[in-house]
């Protein structure tokens, strides 16, 4: 009997805590605080209200055009405090460190190689980070189905929800970081043939960094291929080839890809 006192006492005062949290949360340049924690849809609420038309939230900074435009699949959310965003920047510190190495290493030997870091290095400088929410964000999901419409704890929270992207970008082990439209139904291997890698590059694979979180290993050779498509607003690394002589390559990649997942979009 007292251990079930005590663990319902635990569980009212986990809750009780949960609803005096305060909850920030921005989209676009608007910054709605919440005094306590909240539903999803309470967060979305003013996206909702000028989905359907109220005068007042319009006046609030939203319009319905902000809402009919937005690409749902691409939304996120994202923990922008400083306890979730720290690990994140303390991982971009010592990717740049090794990229730094690498630099120094092959500084006579590979130019290629060396332009490819330069280039890769200033793309993850220019990351804003933050922790990116499993939760699915969708007006009409968080509505009707409970397990989308999860309880937001203390925290800031960072929405991205945008038009549908035209662009899919290209970093890593290439020629030249850049920034390509984005053609529906097309393989992977399409954006990254042979000729844009460079020698040191995985020639076999490619990360696809989806733009609704996903992370894809890629086959794109032609013994391995197998058809993947990229949706709009997708980032595509091309990882370096590791070998016994330079396993400091495989520890970029799994950065790589660690942080362009957290990436705000």
């Amino acid at each position: 009997m007292n251990k079930l006192i005590k663990i319902t006492l635990l569980n009212l005062c986990i809750f009780s805590s949960a609803l005096h949290a305060q909850v920030t949360l921005t989209w676009q340049n608007h910054t709605q605080t919440y005094p306590q924690a909240i539903r999803l849809t309470e967060a979305l609420m003013p996206l909702m209200q000028s989905a359907y038309g109220n005068s007042d939230d319009t006046a609030a900074g939203f319009s319905s055009n902000d809402i009919s435009s937005i690409y749902w699949p691409a939304a996120a959310l994202y923990e922008t405090q400083e306890t979730k965003v720290a690990p994140l920047q303390a991982q971009r510190r010592s990717l740049i460190e090794k990229l730094t190495t690498l630099h120094q290493r092959f500084a006579n030997d590979d130019r290629a190689l060396l332009s490819a870091i330069d280039q890769l290095t200033q793309v993850v400088n220019s990351w804003q980070l933050g922790k990116r929410s499993p939760i699915k964000i969708d007006l009409d999901l968080a509505r009707i189905q409970p397990p989308n419409n999860p309880l937001l704890t203390e925290g800031d929270y960072t929405l991205s929800a945008k038009p549908r992207a035209k662009q899919v970008f290209i970093t890593g082990a290439v020629n030249q970081t850049r920034v390509v439209a984005h053609q529906a139904y097309q393989d992977v291997s399409h954006y990254v043939p042979a000729s844009a890698r460079i020698d040191k590059a995985n020639q076999d694979y490619v990360y696809v960094i989806q733009a609704d979180g996903r992370v894809i290993f890629a086959p794109t050779a032609y013994w391995n291929k197998q058809h993947q498509e990229v949706m709009p607003g997708s980032l595509l690394f091309v990882p370096f080839n590791t070998s016994l002589f330079h396993p400091e390559l495989a520890e970029v990649n799994d950065l790589v890809v660690s942080l362009a997942k957290n990436r705000l979009l």
